[in-house]
């Protein structure tokens, strides 16, 4: 059975340089492999056939034009933004379930952050982001991370790019990565010896300041003159803006068009492209030297070597490791460059050498080794589940704020449809209601284990299938004591520690219709930015009711830093505790907080130290002030606002409640207000970075681990 294969890369067909030549080979070989069916996203509406003409005449590709009115609501765009050639992939899997998706390109990639089950099937080609290390922010390390632990492949250009990737991502398995050098076309056993061709040099690709083609147009006139019958073809049409030279484009087209000896042949297919190349006897790929500390090599390089064809090239770390140091033809500077391309026309027997050292590269990295690559990665890949009908799950309960995402993310995969039952509180609904709801679903999925548990356990057809999940409050109310524990199929917890607890109070629950699967963060919405100036100084805390959450320990954390530094505050943000209704009819509940304020106000040193700071959906820009995210609490499900924090960059500080340790790592708990204060002393002194979370609370293990529980 062919695998459905969608190609969403960021090259645009319709403009030739090595990016969308990529591009199309990819989809070639993938359809050349004979095991799948190719979907290939156009960014624009196919218009030229130099690279799109194969694509069409391949029966196993399809072609869409992703511009077109019917993909977005009727209005048609002349070219696809890269975050909307995402939202298209995602569209597509909706339709076709795909059980591979080919992506290039990073916004591509980071939007897909949004759809996690999409970005589990997702092949990944970056080439696109930074080369060196220490070029990674924050934000950028977690969205590598992210990306890397989310998708189901990396493939990487070359050894440099994977020991990048493992570098960002330690975490990340070797059987997770995949060489995809260049590609380019079969190699001839015809090729012309260089001292029977032509006096040429040839250039093919884009147009480009860092790509030198300005310097080697101007450098030919001199050379021209210097080597009789010499001539330089050049093809191409891709002359890009450049914001330092504002006349670039223009005065480019001029050299081309008006350099003595000089042939411009514009945009040529990839096969005439060949032609020509086999004609010349060295090709161009001079490059700036701000280049030279690149991991990626030109496929350029590649096709000169497959067409017989030496090449002019930096001497730089990558380009010796690939042809050795004493590659005959290399250049660092104009002048060598000159030099070098003289001496290339006028002696053959250096230039063979030199082509025959390419040619010796260029056959590692045959389409016809890659089809055979591609068909090995397509038989590891798993078959995705492709129902005939969208499964119907029924989501009930009175608070969904947690099942929002989740459901959004289960969407995404275009197998589910949701219907939703709110209810108005712990055993109150609406019925009929309830009952109309039931009868049209396969699946009911109850958010906390309370009256809505109860009632679907009893009411529901043998059909169908029961699944809660329980948080915490469920263990201290009976509902799910009285519920049919017969009639519920799967029980997720949100904690292991909460699991224990609700199996030792409703004793006799089957521990293997349970799992634990934790809440699910938001990678978007929480993210790594900018810290101002005092964030280092500021303590946070979201949510300080019941009193359970401590924040008079907070208190205790804060008056003894006060004592070192007097910039140090606490911000709590939320609902004032005594704003809520159940909150002021407990007495010891009333009491603790009338002492906490009392505690606040009449202390000199913490008076002007904590600030309220109201409830609202701006908690990544209020992180931007906080340093320290703290949990002081007797217990803890889970504790969301921890993995929010260590999401946006606050180092956790998290006293040792039960299952803490196990939920966010032991090195974050603390035991004493003395170790708190020593971490946040530590962290000030070493200006940390980012607290980056675990494989085991990425969106896409998470949402995965839900797929697995509703499928089954």
């Amino acid at each position: 059975m062919l695998k459905r294969v969608l190609i969403c890369a960021n090259p645009d067909l319709n403009y030739i340089d090595g990016s969308s030549i990529w591009a199309q080979t990819i989809a070639l070989a993938t359809a050349a492999t004979t095991k799948a069916q190719v979907d290939f996203i156009a960014k624009s509406t196919p218009e030229r056939d130099e690279l799109f003409a194969p694509l069409k005449t391949e029966k196993h590709i399809n072609i869409i034009d992703g511009s077109k009115h019917q993909y977005w609501q009727g209005k048609s765009y002349k070219r696809l933004s890269l975050p909307m050639m995402a939202d298209l992939a995602v569209a597509l899997n909706h339709i076709n379930t795909y059980d591979v998706i080919i992506v290039r390109g990073l916004e591509i990639a980071t939007q897909l952050l949004n759809f996690p089950e999409i970005l589990s099937k997702c092949w990944m080609y970056l080439t696109d982001i930074p080369q060196s290390i220490s070029d990674y922010d924050d934000e950028l390390r977690c969205t590598m991370q992210n990306i890397g632990q989310g998708c189901q492949k990396i493939l990487c250009q070359t050894e440099g790019f994977k020991t990048l990737w493992q570098a960002l991502v330690p975490s990340l398995m070797e059987d997770k990565f995949s060489l995809y050098t260049p590609v380019i076309p079969d190699i001839p056993d015809d090729l012309s010896l260089i001292i029977e061709r032509p006096i040429r040099a040839i250039y093919a690709g884009k147009f480009k300041a860092d790509w030198m083609t300005m310097e080697m147009v101007n450098a030919w006139s001199a050379v021209h003159h210097k080597v009789d019958f010499s001539e330089l073809i050049m093809i191409g049409d891709k002359i890009h803006n450049e914001p330092n030279q504002s006349n670039y484009q223009q005065d480019m087209r001029n050299a081309l068009e008006d350099t003595e000896g000089l042939l411009w042949l514009g945009a040529q297919s990839r096969e005439t492209v060949q032609q020509e190349l086999q004609q010349a006897r060295i090709g161009l790929s001079w490059r700036s030297e701000s280049m030279n500390d690149t991991v990626e090599y030109s496929t350029k390089i590649l096709e000169y070597g497959g067409a017989g064809c030496a090449a002019i090239l930096n001497r730089n770390a990558l380009h010796e490791q690939l042809l050795g140091v004493d590659y005959p033809l290399f250049a660092n500077s104009a002048e060598e460059f000159s030099r070098q391309l003289i001496r290339a026309l006028k002696n053959p027997d250096i230039t063979q050498q030199a082509a025959n050292t390419l040619q010796q590269l260029a056959k590692r990295h045959t389409f016809s080794t890659r089809v055979n690559d591609i068909q090995y990665w397509l038989a590891q890949a798993p078959d995705v589940f492709k129902p005939a009908k969208k499964t119907r799950i029924l989501v009930a309960g009175h608070d969904l704020k947690f099942f929002t995402l989740l459901q959004s993310k289960l969407e995404a995969t275009g197998n589910f449809e949701f219907f939703i039952d709110q209810w108005q509180g712990h055993d109150k609904h609406d019925e009929a209601q309830s009952r109309k709801l039931l009868e049209q679903v396969d699946i009911i999925f109850c958010e906390w284990c309370l009256g809505n548990l109860k009632w679907y356990s009893n009411n529901k057809m043998p059909h169908q299938r029961l699944i809660g999940r329980f948080h915490a409050q469920e263990a201290r109310v009976p509902y799910m004591g009285e519920a049919n524990w017969d009639a519920i199929d799967h029980i997720g917890f949100v904690s292991e520690h909460i699991r224990k607890q609700a199996l030792d109070v409703f004793e006799g629950f089957p521990t293997d219709k349970t799992s634990v699967i934790p809440n699910y963060l938001d990678i978007n919405k929480f993210t790594p930015k900018k810290k101002t100036g005092e964030a280092r100084y500021t303590l946070g805390m979201i949510g300080v009711a019941p009193q359970s959450k401590r924040l008079d320990r907070a208190l205790d954390l804060l008056e003894t830093l006060l004592e070192k530094d007097s910039r140090y505050c606490l911000r709590v943000k939320g609902k004032n505790p005594l704003d809520y209704n159940w909150l002021l009819q407990r007495k010891d509940e009333l009491d603790y907080y009338q002492q906490v304020f009392k505690r606040i106000n009449s202390n000199s040193k913490l008076r002007h130290k904590v600030i309220f700071d109201p409830p609202g959906d701006d908690v990544n820009e209020w992180f931007t002030m906080v340093g320290f995210i703290l949990s002081p609490s007797d217990f803890e499900s889970f504790h969301m606002a921890i993995g929010e924090g260590i999401l946006t960059g606050a180092v956790p500080i998290i006293w040792n409640w039960e299952g803490a340790a196990e939920i966010w790592g032991k090195e974050n708990v603390i035991f004493s207000i003395k170790e708190a204060k020593n971490v946040v002393l530590s962290e000030l002194q070493a200006d940390s970075t980012i607290h980056c979370i675990s494989e085991k609370h990425s969106s896409t293990s998470i949402v995965s681990k839900w797929i697995d529980v509703i499928s089954i």
